[in-house]
């Protein structure tokens, strides 16, 4: 199965739990966010363009079901992405982890302004605790989903020699 194939229903499947859980098993009201956990594993290993492309692709598919404005989370995910990409393969649990937290904190950072300055009578008030109740939630629930994300990280961790462009 092609990476990219796997890559979008994974993606897809998040999206549907990522809804589930947000309803079913709230922390102080907020839910997880799986999405951005899919697409910073598939984008650790990734040209930040094609990762940019996977992170706008999850995130248009998470605008459809919402009623903010539509490309808020593409954007945030492809921004996500991008730097992700940018950054690397970390080594160890700790600057997964890390990573993995420090994405969901800028996405939804991204959106949750994007919400506020773009959406019609958005509240900003409950955005730090937004911020810091998902970036936990994704921080705790990280290594749990390790074995299932590593399948979605290339195996090399790196971008193969003939796809680099001369």
């Amino acid at each position: 199965m092609s990476r990219y194939l796997l890559f979008a229903v994974v993606a897809s499947v998040a999206t549907l739990i990522s809804g589930e859980l947000a309803l079913s098993l709230p922390l102080a009201g907020i839910g997880p966010d799986l999405i951005i956990l899919v697409v910073v594993a598939f984008a650790i290993g990734e040209r930040p363009r094609t990762a940019a492309t996977a992170g706008f692709g999850a995130g248009l598919l998470r605008d459809l079901l919402l009623t903010t404005p539509t490309g808020l989370s593409a954007f945030a995910y492809a921004a996500t992405a991008y730097g992700a990409a940018l950054i690397g393969v970390p080594r160890g649990v700790g600057p997964v982890v890390g990573m993995f937290a420090a994405a969901t904190f800028v996405s939804q950072l991204i959106y949750g302004l994007g919400a506020v300055f773009l959406g019609p009578q958005v509240d900003p008030s409950p955005l730090p605790r937004m911020l810091m109740v998902t970036t936990a939630y994704n921080a705790l629930i990280s290594p749990l989903l390790m074995p299932v994300l590593r399948r979605v990280v290339r195996a090399d961790g790196g971008i193969p020699t003939a796809d680099i462009q001369r």
